[in-house]
C-alpha cells in the first residue's frame, strides 16, 4: 500500500443512548448530499480506491458506499469490525498490511478512533493530534509496510474544501 485515505462519516444527526439504536443511525439527506460533494471533490483531485474498508454501523457504511460511486473500483465497501469505535489499531494494522498489494486504501469510520489512528500512524504515540470533521479526509503516505510512526500527512482536508472542488 502506497496511501491510506481516512473519511470521517457524513452528518448523521444526534447521536442516541442506545449504542444498539446508534449503530443503525443513518446519514441525513444533507449529510448523503454533502458527501456526494466530498467524494466528487476526491475525484476531482485523481483519487481512486483499490479497497475501501468500512465500519458496520449505519452512517459509516452509507459513507463508503457514496465514496465508491466516485473513487471505487466497482467492488463493494468491506465492512470490518476493526473500524468500529474502540477497536484495537494494532490489528488495523495487521489487516491492512494482509490486504493483496493494492496502492490505495480508504478507511471510514468515525472520531475520535479515526483521528487517534492517524496520529498513530504518523507518530507512534497514543492520543491524537488532528481532528476530522464530519465527511474530513486525509491521506498519508506509507512507506512499505504500514508501521505505527513510519507514515507521512500528504493532506488533510475539511469537507467544505473537497466540495468546492467538485
Amino acid at each position: 500500500m502506497k496511501e491510506l485515505c481516512i473519511i470521517r462519516h457524513g452528518l448523521a444527526g444526534n447521536g442516541m443512548i442506545d449504542e444498539r439504536r446508534d449503530e443503525k443511525r443513518p446519514l441525513t439527506a444533507r449529510g448523503k448530499a454533502k458527501m456526494g460533494g466530498v467524494a466528487g471533490g476526491l475525484k476531482r483531485l485523481g483519487v481512486g480506491f483499490d479497497v475501501i474498508l468500512t465500519s458496520p454501523l449505519a452512517r459509516a457504511t452509507e459513507t463508503a458506499e457514496i465514496v465508491d460511486e466516485y473513487c471505487g473500483n466497482g467492488r463493494a465497501p468491506l465492512r470490518t469490525d476493526l473500524l468500529k469505535p474502540g477497536a484495537s489499531f494494532d490489528k488495523l494494522i495487521a489487516r491492512l498490511n494482509a490486504l493483496d498489494p493494492v496502492d490505495r486504501v480508504a478507511l471510514v469510520g468515525h472520531e475520535s478512533s479515526l483521528s487517534e489512528f492517524a496520529s498513530y500512524c504518523l507518530s507512534a504515540a497514543l492520543g491524537s493530534f488532528i481532528t476530522l470533521k464530519k465527511g474530513g479526509v486525509l491521506m498519508l503516505e506509507v512507506h512499505g509496510r504500514l508501521k505505527p510512526g513510519e507514515c507521512t500527512l500528504s493532506w488533510l482536508m475539511k469537507p467544505s474544501q473537497l466540495v468546492e472542488l467538485s
